[in-house]
């Protein structure tokens, strides 16, 4: 098991939150099927994508329940996405983002106070 840091600011305060994962997985691909990469006893996995594509489809059918967290380049946060399974069909996203970090729900991650990420 790994443990990545999630800077926060909350008012004038700064702190960290260790974020246990299994992984680090560095990909070079501009379409994953996350299932390959993530099952159901993960706690989190961070994707790093290496490829020079704009744009990167994942295919996260099956993939849940997970929040799914968006870095830039330099690891600052950009959004946030989750996988709850809610019925049949696929669940396919698109991203620009090349650091995806995908942390099992429940967690204690205040998503709006997020500054960026550290390994």
């Amino acid at each position: 098991m790994k443990t990545v840091f999630i800077n926060l600011k909350e008012g004038e305060i700064n702190y960290s939150q260790e974020v246990p994962i299994n992984c680090i997985i560095e990909l070079d691909s501009s379409f994953v099927d996350i299932a390959n990469y993530v099952n159901e006893d993960e706690l989190g996995v961070l994707i790093q994508f290496e490829h020079h594509q704009t744009i990167t489809i994942l295919n996260l059918t099956g993939v849940t329940p997970y929040v799914l967290l968006f870095f830039d380049d330099e690891l600052y946060f950009k959004g946030a996405s989750y996988s709850i399974k809610s019925g049949t069909g696929s669940f396919i996203i698109q991203t620009q983002y090349k650091n995806i970090l995908l942390v099992r729900m429940p967690h204690n991650l205040k998503l709006s106070k997020i500054i960026n990420l550290n390994y």
